[in-house]
């Protein structure tokens, strides 16, 4: 018989930092009369409990070994009680990426006694190496196996216990084309507005953005100040002449008209290019995330997958102050430690230019999200190359 025809154990060791591991690999290697073995710390025992209510499948498939404060950071103790719980008749498959290790080695040496096979998810290249540990290192007996698995972006934020509308997002409609996204990316970087026209944009962002109300606003209203207690927003006819936009209803604006004229045109660009230069397996505008412990709402601008490895844009077509540019990199930053996981990718994208931007890169850089100016955005290779990075 084959490996997946035999039953087995899947054994996975647990950890605070990442699920991912233990995830791609019980979708990999589970098949149907097989066991799962989850191994945990006492601080990753409530991971272990959603894992186990994640994968959904019946509770007599899966055993657990929590590990005592005293016996977590002793090897002899690890191995131990794994040698007092373990089945010498029974073949596991071990997984020994997860956890510290430390323990990944007690698990290791503890599971060399008995019937198994060592595995080590590596998500950097999305591969599950086969290693056997034996006395010969020069067999180059190592087998990487590639993970046929492709998450999902709701999938994956809700396996890093993410409340999120990733299914609703991904099922994105633009608001205008792709044409006319490039249309109004050349006006903006080229240099082609001027201080009247952004200041338009301006008091639209601030003041009509965001009103509570869906109703269309017609136009000359809003130019005259007569909607509500809203400031008047001259030269918003002139500006839509000049950047070509013709409104759906003539002479209204509708609430998601104004959000893309006020930046919705910038995420949209973003989303065309990357779907244009990029494999994705899946990607969205505006995913709106949560943990269950906040009521916090974090929206994602635009956000892919790829070899279940998450992307997360932040797009910002001016950042006007250093202090905005700092709370957009920590946005970005708590993000991806705190709520998104080992395989998350932040990136800021922006029209500043060159020479405005060296301290932000640096800035961005030391908090390890990856900043994507006014020279990136208009050179499609170096898109290419900065979404590639890993």
């Amino acid at each position: 018989m084959n490996e997946s025809q035999t039953p087995k154990t899947i054994v996975n060791i647990l950890s605070l930092e990442s699920p991912l591991p233990a995830y791609l690999f019980i979708k990999e290697k589970y098949v149907r009369g097989d066991r799962l073995l989850f191994l945990a710390a006492p601080s990753a025992k409530a991971d272990l409990d959603f894992m186990s209510r994640f994968m959904a499948l019946p509770v007599e498939v899966m055993e657990k070994v929590v590990f005592t404060k005293e016996e977590e950071f002793s090897y002899e103790r690890i191995c131990r009680r794994l040698r007092a719980e373990l089945n010498p008749e029974e073949h596991y498959c071990v997984n020994l990426a997860g956890g510290t290790r430390y323990m990944a080695l007690a698990v290791q040496e503890a599971f060399k006694r008995v019937h198994a096979d060592f595995y080590y998810v590596n998500l950097r290249d999305n591969t599950i190496v086969k290693t056997i540990y034996d006395d010969s290192i020069d067999d180059d007996d190592d087998v990487a196996i590639p993970i046929c698995h492709r998450m999902r972006i709701g999938e994956y934020l809700s396996l890093h216990r993410m409340q999120n509308d990733a299914d609703v997002q991904s099922a994105y409609k633009p608001v205008r084309s792709a044409e006319y996204a490039r249309t109004l990316f050349s006006f903006f970087a080229s240099g082609r507005m001027d201080r009247r026209d952004y200041d338009v944009m301006e008091t639209l962002r601030l003041h009509y953005r965001n009103r509570k109300s869906d109703r269309d606003m017609y136009i000359p209203d809003i130019e005259n100040g007569r909607v509500g207690r809203e400031p008047a927003v001259p030269g918003l006819s002139r500006l839509l002449r000049f950047i070509h936009f013709v409104p759906e209803v003539d002479e209204l604006l509708s609430k998601e008209e104004i959000g893309y004229l006020t930046g919705g045109w910038f995420e949209e660009f973003c989303y065309y290019k990357i779907k244009e230069l990029v494999p994705v397996d899946e990607i969205a505008v505006g995913v709106h995330v949560t943990r269950g412990d906040t009521t916090h709402d974090n929206e994602l601008d635009v956000v892919f997958i790829r070899d279940n490895q998450l992307r997360v844009i932040e797009c910002k077509s001016g950042i006007s102050t250093q202090k905005l540019f700092n709370e957009i990199v920590y946005k970005a930053t708590a993000l991806k430690e705190a709520l998104l996981g080992m395989m998350c990718f932040s990136f800021i994208f922006t029209l500043k230019k060159d020479n405005e931007t060296a301290d932000l890169r640096k800035i961005a850089s030391s908090m390890g999200v990856t900043f994507c100016g006014h020279d990136v955005l208009t050179n499609d290779e170096k898109i290419r190359q900065r979404l590639a990075r890993r």
